[in-house]
């Protein structure tokens, strides 16, 4: 079963049917409403919301603030007259803005495009963070065998065969066998300190 998605509105609503239809609880739960910024940001230190929308209560910073501080996404509706200027005060942030009012179909897909915007993101930001992950175990395993060949005068395809067979005696992986080697040196040159 998915997950459902948390929504928060900030702004000060008259009527929450539109937004129960836009937002159905099937998908959406739950649909939090604040009227002030403060009251949202309390919630927001202790809850992760996958989308926030913010209609006309802020000043636009904040807006921004919101999105980078949270690391969420955020649709701001603003007036019309203003929709250029703000637009392009959010052009680096997690912040879509869009002018107000806006047709009930349109808003759907609004919503819609951010949350594939959002999923392919995060996506991105997995796939990014495996490959930091693999470079810093790379980085790991070839400071090991720099530290046997400076160590033991090896060249480095003796030293990688070292590592490669203690990884398989012991039954455990490369990186494993470089931290408990790179600890084992460190032992030994504060011995002969």
């Amino acid at each position: 079963m998915k997950e459902k998605k948390k929504v928060m509105i900030i702004g000060k609503i008259k009527e929450k049917a539109p937004y129960k239809e836009l937002f159905p609880s099937s998908i959406y739960a739950p649909l939090t409403i604040y009227e002030s910024v403060v009251e949202a940001k309390h919630k927001l230190a202790s809850e992760h919301f996958d989308l926030i929308w913010i209609q006309g209560l802020l000043q636009v910073q904040q807006a921004k603030e919101i999105a980078m501080v949270y690391n969420t996404m955020v649709l701001l509706f603003v007036k019309a007259t203003i929709y250029d200027q703000v637009a392009y005060q959010m052009r680096d942030a997690r912040v879509f803005v869009f002018s107000f009012p806006i047709s009930r179909s349109t808003m759907s897909q609004v919503v819609s495009m951010v949350e594939q915007f959002s999923e392919k993101t995060k996506t991105l930001e997995r796939k990014l963070f495996l490959a930091q992950k693999k470079l810093k175990d790379i980085k790991i395993i070839d400071r090991c065998k720099m530290e046997l060949m400076h160590y033991f005068h090896w060249n480095e395809d003796k030293a990688h065969h070292y590592m490669e067979k203690c990884a398989m005696d012991q039954g455990v992986s490369k990186l494993q066998i470089a931290h408990t080697i790179l600890a084992k040196l460190e032992l030994k040159k504060e011995a002969n300190a």
